[in-house]
C-alpha cells in the first residue's frame, strides 16, 4: 500500500482511509446528535449512546494514526492476503443488511453489550498501535504497551466481539454463518502478518513466544 522513489513518498493506504474513516465519523457524529441510535429503555439508549461515542472515537483515531505514520520496513506481497484483509474490513457493514426479524430485549441489550465492549476494546488498541496501523500487513514498530501486553491483535479481537455483537442483533442464521467466516479471516490475517513481522522485526519472535495471539492465555 505504499510506494517509494528516492524523494517521493506516496502513503495510499492513507489517501483511502482518511476521507472515508472521515465520511464514516461525519455519519456516527449525525447518529449521536439525533440520540445516539434511539431504542427503548433507559439502559439500551445509554449503552447504544455510548457505542456510538467510541465509533466516532475509533474514526478519529484512524484518520489521527494515518496521517502520522510512515513507511513501511517491509510490506506483504500476497495478494490473498491482502483480498483477506479487505474483505475482513469490509464485513461489519454487511451484518445490519442480514438482519431477519426485530431482536427481542435479550439478544438486543447482548449484542449491544458486545458491540460497545469490542469497540471499546479496538478504541484502546488503536491508540497504542498509533501510527504502526495499516489495514494490510506492513511491519514498522514493535508494540507491546496496552493490550499488546496480553494479546499480539487486540484490534482483531475487538473486532471480532463487535461483530458478534452486530451478528446478535442481526438475530439470523446467515448473520452467524458471516461472522464465522469473519473470525476465520481475521485469524488468516493474524498469520499472514505474522509471517511478515518475524522477518522484519527483530524482537517479534520472542514477542510472539511470550504472548497470545487474540485471546490472552490461548493460542
Amino acid at each position: 500500500m505504499t510506494i517509494m522513489t528516492s524523494r517521493i513518498w506516496l502513503d495510499t493506504g492513507r489517501l483511502i482511509m482518511v476521507p472515508s474513516s472521515a465520511g464514516f465519523l461525519l455519519i456516527d457524529a449525525a447518529a449521536l446528535v439525533r440520540g445516539g441510535g434511539g431504542g427503548s429503555g433507559g439502559g439500551g439508549v445509554a449503552l447504544r449512546w455510548l457505542t456510538t461515542v467510541l465509533v466516532c472515537a475509533f474514526y478519529a483515531l484512524v484518520i489521527w494514526c494515518y496521517l502520522r505514520r510512515g513507511p513501511a520496513i517491509a510490506t506483504g506481497r500476497s495478494v490473498t492476503a491482502h483480498a483477506a484483509a479487505v474483505v475482513a474490513m469490509l464485513t461489519p457493514f454487511v451484518f445490519p443488511l442480514l438482519r431477519a426479524a426485530p431482536p427481542g430485549a435479550a439478544a438486543q441489550w447482548a449484542g449491544d453489550a458486545l458491540l460497545a465492549a469490542g469497540t471499546g476494546w479496538s478504541v484502546w488498541s488503536l491508540r497504542y498501535l498509533g501510527r504502526n496501523v495499516s489495514v494490510i500487513a506492513q511491519a514498522r514498530k514493535l508494540v507491546v504497551g496496552g493490550p499488546y501486553r496480553w494479546v499480539r491483535h487486540p484490534l482483531y479481537t475487538g473486532e471480532i466481539v463487535s461483530s458478534l455483537g452486530l451478528a446478535l442483533t442481526a438475530g439470523s442464521l446467515v448473520a452467524l454463518a458471516v461472522w464465522l467466516g469473519f473470525c476465520v479471516l481475521q485469524g488468516y490475517r493474524a498469520l499472514r502478518e505474522e509471517q511478515l513481522l518475524v522477518r522484519a522485526l527483530p524482537g517479534y519472535r520472542g514477542y510472539q513466544a511470550r504472548t497470545a495471539a487474540l485471546l490472552p492465555g490461548l493460542f
